[in-house]
């Protein structure tokens, strides 16, 4: 065979068409080809692979050496005129030609379809990500707020606590200085009736002598000792705190799977291409008469 000068795929249009298949007269490229073969109407035709495939090359019937001039709907495979007799008298036909024009039409409305799925799932995906992420981003800013609320609480807390201390403290250390304060007024009294009394000791005159120390006993008595106050005191008795008591100042993270409901379903991938009949036209060939028929002729 005379080799193929770059030949496409009829299918794509876009690839390398090194795959032939000899039932629909056409070339496929590798993805194309695979396709081809899970269709179900064409699952079991067979391929010619290679550069130096010529497709120009009429396709023969293998059994009967004819050329393939019909299809059978019913078994989805090209026949020649004697298979129509021996095998698929009963079955409906279609010229060759129109079947694989359908044939080439049903395969891109599949491919088309399963790239429209694709595509459409995808953008899906795409999309779900894209909110999947915005409600994360959310979720995180809502906890961020909460937890700066939560540590707002608790800066407030300790700053009315230990308020709460130093005005206390305040209070009670004024107390103790006030009775402090007395007190060293009274010792300074005392030490100075101390002076007195000291002076006395050089006194000869026992009068004088009497009369001094009764006076110093009276200053000393008129010197009043105050009580000392019961001593404030202060503690703080911590509270222990389980993890789980901290995690009930927040809120729930809940996780869950959105599914996307399609109001228009998608339609099967496995649709059959309704072909309308054809009308086939022929000459006998003994009389010359042209007949018009949707079937094509049956071979005597």
């Amino acid at each position: 065979m005379a080799q193929a000068a770059s030949k496409t795929c009829e299918i794509c249009v876009s690839g390398p068409g090194h795959n032939y298949c000899e039932q629909c007269d056409q070339l496929f490229c590798d993805g194309c080809k695979i396709s081809h073969l899970r269709t179900k109407m064409s699952k079991t035709h067979t391929f010619l692979s290679g550069s130096n495939i010529n497709p120009e090359v009429k396709q023969y019937c293998k059994e009967h050496d004819e050329n393939f001039i019909y299809y059978c709907m019913e078994c989805n495979t090209p026949i020649c005129k004697i298979c129509v007799i021996k095998k698929h008298k009963s079955h409906d036909f279609a010229e060759i030609k129109e079947s694989t024009e359908g044939i080439k039409a049903e395969i891109k409305m599949v491919i088309d379809m399963k790239m429209r799925n694709l595509q459409s799932k995808i953008a899906d995906i795409n999309q779900g990500t894209h909110t999947y992420q915005a409600d994360v981003q959310q979720v995180i800013q809502a906890i961020k707020e909460e937890g700066r609320h939560l540590k707002e609480m608790i800066d407030q807390k300790v700053e009315g606590l230990i308020n709460t201390v130093k005005e206390k403290d305040r209070r009670n250390v004024q107390t103790l200085q006030s009775v402090g304060n007395e007190l060293k007024t009274a010792l300074d009294k005392a030490k100075e009736q101390q002076k007195f009394y000291q002076d006395t000791q050089g006194i000869k005159d026992t009068t004088k002598l009497l009369q001094n120390l009764e006076q110093i006993k009276s200053q000393i008595d008129q010197i009043e000792e105050m009580k000392i106050p019961i001593m404030p005191s202060v503690k703080y008795a911590k509270k222990s705190v389980a993890e789980g008591e901290i995690g009930k100042l927040f809120g729930e993270l809940t996780f869950g799977e959105t599914v996307k409901k399609k109001e228009n379903p998608k339609p099967k991938e496995n649709v059959r291409v309704t072909r309308t009949a054809k009308q086939y036209r022929y000459r006998c060939e003994e009389c010359g008469t042209e007949i018009t028929s949707e079937k094509p002729p049956s071979i005597q």
